[in-house]
């Protein structure tokens, strides 16, 4: 178990470090910051429509809306 665990937090990782890379290619994008903002008001919706309860993890929650 304790090295499934490892390997998600790896993957988690990787995935985070992409992540960040695209958002950083968005950015350089002439609409990519407005990208960024339909995005996180999309987010806060479902947020108001699920009552603060979304199918992520509450770390990932945390995440998407520090951006």
């Amino acid at each position: 178990m304790s090295r499934a665990c490892d390997e998600l937090l790896e993957q988690n990782s990787l995935l985070q470090q992409e992540i960040e890379l695209l958002r950083a290619q968005l950015r350089r994008h002439p609409t990519g910051e407005l990208q960024i903002r339909e995005a996180r008001r999309q987010m806060d919706e479902l947020l108001e429509t699920t009552g603060g309860h979304t199918p992520f993890p509450a770390q990932a929650h945390q995440q998407a809306s520090a951006y």
